[in-house]
């Protein structure tokens, strides 16, 4: 028997002992956050019960802190078929499917309670569908990091809106953030979420809005001395994989792969981000960093109307989804 049909038959007799060899796959999962902060934490726990349910048949190889690209580039790449998976905040897809927009409007959450029977309900079923029909995307789960509230350079914070008039805030590339910051007075100034510690450093903006323990995550401790406990928006996250990669699963594996999702995101609200939110302030006093309450609260939520309403006029079925939200 020559060489050649000798090695062919071996291979032919490992794969027959170890059927499920044939169908090992391995998947990148790219994010833009710090390794250690909850979105790594939700990578690596997805990744691990991935392997776990699948028996070793399928990796995830997780890449931290934007190594395949920044939060809206690895989301891109991920359309495009060059990133299998990437987490990123589900206002900035608003590019692809527009009524994701919907997730990162001021204050229309509640409370942690609803967030999280809105993303697991059919609110959440709407935006998956829909984003699925829109674009290259499968989403395979929704987590939170908490509620953003709004953080300065100066170590005493605006209270009022006036006090924030023309103060530039750093902003993603995404209208409705651009929008509420220019409702509340200020100038938003886009910059891409690994570039915001040294946009503060240097002073290229002198605050930022974020969930207080993904402020920690990210240092900004260091680099800010106040912040405002406005909890004027959900900080929402998704697990976004290429539908051709995903539809290409086995029907089994494509349950698996949603299954790992839903017990990833369930762990991570209930276990990780609502006990860091709750301990994020106290951290962030002891840091030296001054923590005060705006000095009419509903003043940030009127001053939102124009915008809530824009959106729901738009003719998208956003105005279906925010009545859905609004009945949750």
């Amino acid at each position: 028997m020559g060489l050649s049909r000798l090695l062919g038959t071996a291979a032919l007799v490992v794969a027959a002992m170890m059927p499920g060899l044939a169908n090992a796959q391995t998947f990148r999962l790219g994010h833009h956050h710090a390794v250690g902060g909850a979105a790594d934490l939700a990578a690596n726990h997805f990744a691990e019960l991935v392997g776990e349910m699948s028996d070793g048949r399928i990796t995830i190889r997780v890449f931290p802190a934007a190594q395949l690209g920044q939060e809206r580039e690895a989301y891109d790449l991920v359309n495009q078929g060059a990133v299998d998976i990437s987490i990123t905040s589900t206002g900035i897809i608003d590019s692809a499917y527009a009524p994701m927009s919907i997730t990162s409007l001021p204050f229309v959450f509640r409370d942690w309670d609803h967030a999280m029977d809105a993303f697991a309900g059919e609110f959440g079923q709407r935006l998956t569908d829909g984003l699925r029909e829109a674009s290259n995307t499968e989403v395979l789960g929704y987590f939170g990091l908490g509620f953003r509230d709004l953080l300065f350079t100066a170590d005493t914070p605006p209270t009022t809106m006036a006090e924030m008039d023309g103060m530039t805030i750093r902003s993603p590339e995404s209208y409705v953030f651009i929008r509420m910051f220019e409702l509340m007075g200020a100038r938003p100034t886009p910059v891409t979420w690994g570039e915001v510690y040294t946009a503060m450093q240097t002073g290229v903006a002198e605050g930022l809005d974020s969930p207080p323990a993904t402020a920690l995550d990210m240092h900004f401790e260091e680099v800010t001395g106040s912040l405002l406990k406005t909890g004027h928006m959900f900080g929402a996250m998704l697990f976004a994989m290429n539908k051709q990669k995903f539809e290409a699963l086995s029907e089994d594996d494509q349950a698996l792969m949603k299954e790992a999702g839903l017990q990833t995101t369930l762990w991570l609200d209930q276990d990780v981000s609502i006990p860091a939110e709750e301990a994020a302030y106290d951290r962030l006093t002891e840091a030296g960093v001054t923590v005060a309450d705006p000095a009419d609260p509903q003043e940030f939520r009127d001053a939102m109307a124009p915008l809530i309403e824009e959106i729901r006029a738009r003719g998208d079925g956003s105005a279906e989804l925010l009545d859905l939200l609004a009945a949750q």
